[in-house]
C-alpha cells in the first residue's frame, strides 16, 4: 500500500471516529449495554439539562453503583444507588459561587446518603480549589479546607459535628438544623478549648 492510500485511510478513520463520538454526544437514550436490569449508559433531557449515567440499572431505574452527570460540568455523583435514588455511601462535587473557566472552584460532600439526601455521617467541604475526581481523600478534605464534618439530617448539619474554617479554627459541638445547638468548644490552633452553649447559633450563658 502507498503511502498516500494510508494518509487518507488515517484521516478517514479519523474522521469516521470523530463522527462516532459527536453522535454518542447527541444522542438520548440508552447509548450502550443494558438500562433495564444490568449495567448500561443513559442520556436524558431534564429540566436542568442533559445528563448521563453510567452505571448499573435495575427495573430501569439507577440502581447499584454508578456515576450520574450533568453534562454542563456543574454537577457530579459518584456512588451508590437505590431504584433511582441517591443511598448509601457516595461523593458528589458542584460548582461553587465563585466557579468561572479559570477558577476551578467546587463544593464537595463524601459521606452516607438517604433517600436522595445526605444523611448519615459525612464531610462537606466549601470552595475546593482546582478539584480533581478521585486525587483528594475525605481526610485530606477535613484537614485542608472549609469543611463540616459530622453527621448529616436532610442535607443539614444536624447531631454531632466539627465546622473548620479556612483559617483553621474550628467548632465541635452539637448541630441542629445546620445551625451550633447546645454544648460546644472553638478551638483556635492554640491547643486551648473555649467552651460556649448554643441555641440554633445564637450564644446564650452558662
Amino acid at each position: 500500500m502507498s503511502g498516500l492510500m494510508k494518509s487518507i485511510l488515517s484521516v478517514l478513520v479519523l474522521i469516521c471516529s470523530c463522527t462516532a463520538f459527536a453522535a454518542e454526544d447527541d444522542e438520548i437514550g440508552c447509548l450502550r449495554g443494558d438500562c433495564i436490569t444490568g449495567y448500561g449508559i443513559l442520556v436524558q433531557e431534564t429540566e436542568r439539562g442533559l445528563t448521563r449515567y453510567r452505571g448499573e440499572f435495575r427495573e430501569g431505574q439507577y440502581h447499584g453503583n454508578g456515576r450520574l452527570e450533568y453534562l454542563d460540568g456543574g454537577e457530579i455523583y459518584k456512588g451508590n444507588w437505590m431504584l433511582g435514588k441517591k443511598q448509601g455511601r457516595g461523593i458528589m462535587w458542584n460548582r461553587s459561587a465563585g466557579w468561572s473557566s479559570l477558577n476551578n472552584i467546587y463544593d464537595v460532600y463524601i459521606g452516607n446518603w438517604r433517600n436522595n439526601r445526605r444523611n448519615g455521617q459525612g464531610t462537606q467541604a466549601f470552595m475546593v480549589r482546582d478539584w480533581v475526581e478521585d486525587r483528594n481523600s475525605e481526610i485530606w478534605l477535613i484537614d485542608n479546607t472549609e469543611n463540616y464534618s459530622g453527621e448529616f439530617r436532610n442535607d443539614n448539619f444536624n447531631g454531632e459535628g466539627t465546622y473548620r474554617w479556612a483559617d483553621g479554627t474550628t467548632y465541635t459541638g452539637g448541630w441542629v438544623a445546620g445551625k451550633k445547638h447546645g454544648r460546644g468548644y472553638f478551638e483556635f490552633g492554640t491547643g486551648i478549648k473555649s467552651e460556649r452553649i448554643f441555641e440554633f447559633d445564637v450564644q446564650v450563658d452558662f
